[in-house]
This record gives structure tokens, sequence and C-alpha cells, in this order.
């Protein structure tokens, strides 16, 4: 059976705009507020789950959370040095029908849509969920990466996933009255018509009515397909072009307050400046969000959380702490090598084995990549993340979920050796999503590091407290436009993701780079991750797994 990839406004298309702007109207949402109390939660904190419970004198983190980057660097940089070290190859000691290498969002929904025939999970950190993880402080849910979806259309096939693993209604909209910036340290709404500079809301408009009727009328699908409402010839000329060279052929003098927010959309969601990024891949992102977003309490790590438990519910095996160090064929089908959690190396033999870790890591474990492959692999650039859970010590309501900081002018695109001052791009309210109904509020600061190079400082000893001190004047100012001080802050909580996006550059689609990546390995080997298209979204993830699994499903049938 042919699988139809899914994109972004294929599940969001029946969403009645507005008239005016980016408005838009949604049903009223079903909000989660009794979802993971404390039962469930306890079990959480006691397990693999990617939502962890924190104790309450854990307020403030003492070192980053997020990835592990001891184990990974230590075995990747010399695998065959480690399995030398360690006994040399070992033996298959069991067959498995099909593996799953990565637990992260792509990984568990390959597992997800494979649970029929009992794929086993391999995960090589300590928590199931790549970077949708979250936690858990008292009442209050929050991501630690990433936060939200596109609204999903009625009848697609992520709305029915979302209902068949009980999310359907865990989810809340953000509606165009919740919408806010925060512009010169105050909170402002109805930025698309203009509120930041009235005498030139013409501008802002234009550019809303621009988004809008691409979205209804020439959207562009990642990845192209005959339905797409573009021809090919145009789809690829989008992504041979930067954002920022369709911006200048579109509004030669485009208003800098909204090339501030481009700038910084494009760091928070793409780690790259428009300079750089795709305008293919910014209009499938910036032109789908015109509908609004779900959240769900915890961010997108209720979506981990509850595919996991759905494969639990299916006797779908997965194990963590165990770090794939190579994945290669043979005359039976496919052998895996493992360091399992007790730093043993294991071999697992299986038919099919799909690898949803980010290319780079499959450039290093599956040695029948291509020469070709390998090289193409190298334009991919990965650069670091880093979040901080600000923890205030009484409820706090919420201006809206997602607010970008504006200042009045569009920063330049950093270097290494020319960072962005800005503290942070974003702040997600991390207790919109449960209707505030929590007893200690929490903000989530985004602080892309949108330049390459910027990864190899998060690993000094001193980058912790580092971050901390170049947070803080921005935090100071975000807590004043609230009536908020310092002295409301119970802790922060800081969360470091080495290699967290792929960079959507220019060309990767057109060029048919990713296309050669991500071709299978003699129907055996399959690839399934965001990076299968530079687009970092759940959407990507999810296109990738289906297509991935859509694969094998076609060759076991």
């Amino acid at each position: 059976m042919k699988t139809k990839p899914t994109n972004r406004r294929d599940f969001i298309k029946q969403t009645t705009f507005a008239s005016a702007g980016l408005g838009f109207m949604v049903s009223k949402p079903v909000l989660a507020e009794t979802f993971l109390q404390n039962k469930t939660a306890q079990a959480a904190a006691a397990s693999n789950y990617s939502i962890q419970n924190v104790a309450t004198e854990a307020s403030s983190s003492t070192d980053f959370n997020g990835d592990d980057i001891n184990r990974p660097h230590d075995i990747l940089w010399d695998i065959e040095g480690y399995v030398s070290a360690h006994g040399g190859w070992p033996q298959a000691e069991r067959h498995e029908k099909i593996v799953v290498v990565g637990g992260g969002m792509a990984g568990l929904l390959s597992t997800y849509f494979l649970k029929d025939h009992k794929p086993l999970l391999l995960e090589q950190d300590s928590k199931i969920g790549g970077n949708s993880k979250g936690e858990i402080y008292n009442k209050s849910m929050y991501s630690i990466g990433a936060a939200y979806v596109t609204v999903p259309d009625e009848g697609s096939s992520i709305q029915t996933f979302f209902k068949n693993i009980g999310l359907l209604d865990k989810s809340r909209v953000e509606e165009a009255e919740q919408v806010k910036f925060l512009y010169k340290n105050e909170f402002t709404k109805g930025f698309w018509q203009g509120a930041t500079d009235p005498a030139r809301a013409h501008e802002f408009v234009a550019v809303a009515d621009e988004l809008k009727r691409i979205y209804d009328n020439e959207y562009p699908d990642i990845p192209w397909t005959s339905e797409t409402a573009m021809s090919l010839n145009e789809w690829k000329a989008l992504d041979q072009i930067s954002f920022q060279q369709w911006l200048s052929k579109k509004w030669p003098n485009l208003h800098p307050h909204i090339l501030e927010f481009f700038q910084l959309y494009g760091w928070s969601s793409f780690n790259g400046s428009i300079d750089e990024l795709s305008a293919l891949q910014m209009l499938n992102f910036i032109t789908a969000e015109t509908v609004g977003i779900w959240a769900f309490p915890a961010g997108n790590s209720l979506i981990t959380y509850s595919i996991h438990k759905e494969l639990e519910k299916n006797q779908c095996p997965v194990e963590s702490l165990a770090f794939v160090v190579q994945v290669k064929t043979n005359a039976a089908g496919v052998l895996v090598t493992y360091v399992d959690s007790k730093n043993q190396l294991k071999a697992i033999q299986c038919d099919q084995c799909v690898v949803a870790a980010p290319k780079f890591v499959a450039n290093k474990i599956v040695p029948e990549l291509s020469d070709e492959q390998q090289r193409l692999i190298e334009k991919i650039s990965y650069r670091g993340y880093l979040v901080a859970n600000v923890i205030l010590n009484r409820n706090v309501p919420s201006e809206g979920y997602d607010i970008f900081c504006l200042s009045g002018s569009m920063p330049e695109a950093p270097l290494a050796f020319d960072p962005p001052v800005k503290g942070f791009t974003d702040v997600v309210f991390g207790s919109w999503a449960q209707s505030d109904n929590v007893d200690q509020s929490v903000l989530s600061l985004y602080r892309p590091l949108p330049y390459d190079g910027a990864r190899q400082f998060l690993f000094n000893p001193a980058a912790y407290e580092k971050t901390k001190l170049q947070i803080a004047p921005d935090l100071k100012a975000f807590l004043t436009a609230k009536d908020l001080s310092e002295s409301d802050i119970k802790g922060i909580r800081l969360t470091r993701w080495g290699h967290s996006l792929p960079v959507a550059h220019t060309n990767l689609l057109a060029s048919g780079t990713l296309d050669t990546i991500n071709k299978n390995i003699k129907n055996k080997i399959f690839f399934a991750n965001q990076d299968n298209f530079a687009n970092p979204a759940f959407e990507t993830a999810f296109a990738a797994a289906e297509i991935a699994t859509g694969q094998i499903l076609k060759l076991i049938s």
C-alpha cells in the first residue's frame, strides 16, 4: 500500500480563517487539567518515560539536563577501538523481526506504526523521547525541548493518531486573540495588524495577507508530491533561495519589526538565520502556523510519553541505555550491535531495521552507506540549543503560549566570534496548556545557538553558570513586564541539546541531496528522522516514520 506523506497543510486546511490579518476560528479547546497527576507522575519518575518528576528540593538544576554527552562521544569517536577493548564484535544472541534504532519522536512513531509486528526499540539515553522530553514540578508540567504541533485537520492521519493514543482532547489551541509579543518590554496584541507601529499598519497586514494566500493557494508541501499546489520547478526554485532573498523580492523595504520577528522565528524554529534558511522551508513552517498551534501539558513530551505507553500496552519491547554501534546487513537480514545498560556488547539479528537516529550518527554506525551518502551527510549542519525553565514560586496568569521578544530592529546573523546578545528569542508560558491550574507557574525560555561553532563551548565546565548569566538581563526585563521580580523565582532548570536541530539550508531538497542520503540499503535498512527533510517538526518526524515503515510493511505483507 502506498503511503502518502503527511505535511503541515494536509491536516489543518479545514480550519476557518477570520477576515483580518492572521486571525482564525477554532473550536473551544478541551483542557488537560487532570492528566498525568499523582499516581501516573510517580510511575513516570521511576521509569525511562519522557516525562520525569522533579523533586521539590530540585527546583534549580546543578548542571545541564538534556543530552548525555560523555558516553556517545566516548563510543562514536572510536567505535573500533571501543569494540576491541570490550572483547571484539559479538555474535547474535537473539532474533527480532524488526529493530528500531533511536527513541526520539521519529523512532517512537516508527515503532508505533509497526506495533503489530512487535518491533524492538533501542534508545541510547536513559529516558525515551529524544528532544521531546518534559518534567513535572509539583503539578506544573512543562517541556524541556519541543513545545507544540500545528492544528490537525479533521479526519487526517495525524488527527486519527492523536485520537488513538488518547491525546485528541488533551491539547489547547492558541487562538488569535491570545497571541502576544513582548515589544520594548510591554506585552502587545495585534502585531500583524500593526500594533507596534500603527502608522505603517498596512505593511504588516500586507505580509499577513500574503502568508495566508500562500497557505490557501500555494502551500509548499515537504516533500513535494503530485498533489502539491505548485509545480516541481517552482518548488525547487523556492528551496534554492534564502528566506531573506524571498522577502527582499516581495518587499524591498520590509518593516524592521517584521524582519526582526522573522529572524527570531528562524533562530527559534530552525536554529538558523533568514539569510541561510531555505525560503521553501520557512514558508512551509510559518504559513502553516497562521491557523494556530496545539499545545499539550509538558509540550511534545506528552506525545512521546503517550506513544511509549501504547507500545507497552501492545507489548513492544523498549530498551533504554542501549547504544547502537553498528547496523549492517548480512545474509540473514540485518545485524544490530549495541552496548547495553551494563556496558556489555550485544548483537541482535533482525529482518529489517529502521535507523531513526540523526544522519551524523548513521554515518558512524551504518558502514554500508555509499561514499556519496557519507559525503552528502557532511552537508547537513546540526547546532546546539538551550532551554531554561524558570519555576516561579506562585501561580502567575499566562499572557498566552509562545511570546516572542522584540526590541524593534532585526539582529544580524551571529557568528562564533560575534554571538547574539539576546538571552533568548521567545518565552513559552509552560502552565498555559494546563489553563494555569497550577500552584507554581513555569516560564520556558528558548535560547537557540544559530551559528556553527557554538556547540563546542557547551562542553566547557563553565558553560552552565555562563548560560545563567547570559539569560539574566532579558529574564529580569521579562519579569518586570509581567510585574514580577527575581524574588518570584523558585528555581531555574537548564537543559542542553548538543545536536538538536538540522539546519534547513538552501538547496538541500531541490538538489536531491536529502533524497540520496535517505535511500534505504538493500530493502533492509531504512532511515526515519526529522533530518530526512532537514525540517525540524513533529509533522516531519511523522512523515519520515510513515514513509520508512510503509516501505517495510509493503515488503513483509
